[in-house]
């Protein structure tokens, strides 16, 4: 199935992608702002996005420039380190880091934030890449509205293995992006969008 071709979405070039969208219908449009609203919050509580539902598996952490852990919401330029699998005392080394390269708030329908595999904060010109995924991969989150309906949706572009990287690295970051080729990125993704148009 040929990818989707969404404005503000990079194009599809080369690797994986992924297309995860989730709708629902109002039959009012109070319900329908409220809906929408809810879910643009959501997008942007980066720290709570486990929190709201426990099928995320993951831990997302807003961070700024410098890598300090911020309670606000998201900038350009500000980083999301991530820790796929619970640990009791999780190292540098145990998480992933991206950076978010966009926010487009300027239509008031829709709200659209992108992220990118990133080095360590401080480093964006040097060192590795701290991802399974190489730089040229993009993350695009899309929230937005119709007549009668709230979108959510995640899509990923250019998804390749980060092979930058030492051997041992090089390989488990394969592993890891064929796994999330053939779907269990895309079942996470699918319960993300859930959960931003869940109004609980």
């Amino acid at each position: 199935m040929k990818h989707k071709k969404v404005p503000g979405v990079p194009n599809q070039i080369k690797g994986g992608y992924h297309d995860t969208e989730n709708k629902v219908t109002y039959p009012n449009s109070e319900d329908l702002e409220k809906s929408f609203n809810t879910a643009k919050k959501k997008l942007f509580d980066i720290n709570n996005w486990s929190n709201y539902t426990s099928d995320v598996i993951a831990e997302f952490v807003l961070c700024d420039q410098e890598g300090i852990v911020v309670e606000r919401d998201p900038q350009i330029g500000d980083y999301v380190k991530i820790l796929l699998k619970a640990k009791p005392n999780p190292q540098k080394k145990d998480y992933i880091w991206v950076r978010i390269d966009m926010i487009d708030h300027s239509n008031p329908n829709s709200l659209m934030m992108q992220m990118r595999p990133s080095t360590l904060p401080g480093n964006q010109f040097g060192g590795n890449i701290m991802h399974f995924y190489s730089s040229g991969s993009t993350l695009t989150f899309i929230v937005s509205k119709g007549n009668n309906y709230v979108k959510a949706a995640v899509y990923g572009r250019n998804e390749k293995a980060n092979t930058n990287t030492d051997l041992l690295s090089g390989i488990k970051n394969r592993l890891t992006a064929l796994g999330a080729r053939f779907g269990s990125q895309k079942i996470q993704w699918k319960t993300f969008t859930e959960m931003l148009l869940n109004n609980k």
